[in-house]
């Protein structure tokens, strides 16, 4: 199968998936038909030798199309929460189906973003027809550290994180990659998972992906429509320089994830030991 938008680094099938020294989740995370980017941030070793705890915390791309068979796999996660990262007419255009049991919560992380990933979807698809979709990602990665709706998501999402009496959660956005894959880099960045690790992380969006995105790239060559698919593919998946644009915008506005943590995100000492203690195995 082949794999979209690698960039420098080649990532593993899914039963390939124990290197970088993460095991398998103790409990096997369900695969979901409708879903096929959903996985468990579980697993992953921090740089102190402690890992991730499984079954915790979760990550996915949108959920309209689970099966029935998909939501009685996800009730069995027993999650609180659903945090839908999308704007609003990706919400209405495509409605999460919700496991019973879980809350809905909605982070409208590109609310303010204007012709970026999540914006206006006319000036984004002009960008993609021109082949500019590589700078369009680069852009977007940048806003999610900086776009006031983007800092007020992922601050009220890792405020839930570190509230105690918060349960099993999954947070998503349409493909599981951009904007869930920059929550899943300050997550694991937070738990002290060592940089490398969360690049494996992010760039393994594109596995989970390949089958989707080559049904797209299949039915935008048959539809005759104005986009060349060497212009849409950089769009689909994930390159290590998107999330480069995201770490380089923090050091530029913050200096340091640290004080990312702490004046972009609104953490204190005590919410990150909370976070630690509560996610990290001993």
């Amino acid at each position: 199968m082949a794999l979209l938008g690698l960039g420098a680094c080649t990532v593993p099938a899914r039963h390939e998936r124990a290197s970088l020294d993460r095991p398998p989740p103790a409990s096997p995370t369900p695969q979901l038909q409708g879903a096929p980017n959903f996985r468990d941030l579980g697993g992953y070793q921090t740089e102190d030798g402690r890992r991730v705890k499984p079954g915790m915390l979760f990550r996915s791309d949108q959920l309209d199309r689970l099966t029935d068979a998909d939501l009685a796999a996800m009730e069995g996660l027993h999650l609180a929460y659903v945090v839908d990262l999308r704007t609003e007419s990706e919400r209405a255009r495509e409605p999460d189906r919700l496991p019973r049991g879980a809350k809905p919560l909605i982070l409208d992380v590109s609310a303010d973003a204007d012709g970026s990933l999540g914006g206006d979807m006319r000036k984004a698809q002009a960008e993609i027809t021109a082949g500019r979709g590589v700078e369009l990602l680069e852009a977007a990665n940048r806003d999610f550290v900086s776009l006031p709706s983007a800092q007020a998501a992922y601050r009220a999402l890792v405020a839930l994180v570190a509230d105690p009496a918060t349960g099993p959660l999954v947070y998503h956005c349409t493909a599981g990659k951009d904007r869930t894959g920059w929550a899943s880099a300050v997550l694991l960045s937070i738990l002290g998972v060592p940089r490398e690790r969360i690049y494996y992380d992010y760039l393994a969006s594109n596995a989970y992906l390949a089958q989707k995105n080559a049904g797209i790239l299949a039915s935008l060559k048959a539809s005759g429509a104005p986009i060349d698919p060497a212009n849409l593919e950089p769009v689909l998946g994930v390159r290590r320089a998107y999330l480069d644009s995201a770490f380089a915008e923090v050091d530029r506005v913050y200096g340091t994830m640290d004080a990312y943590f702490r004046e972009g995100l609104g953490l204190s000492d005590a919410q990150i030991e909370t976070i630690r203690s509560k996610y990290l195995e001993r």
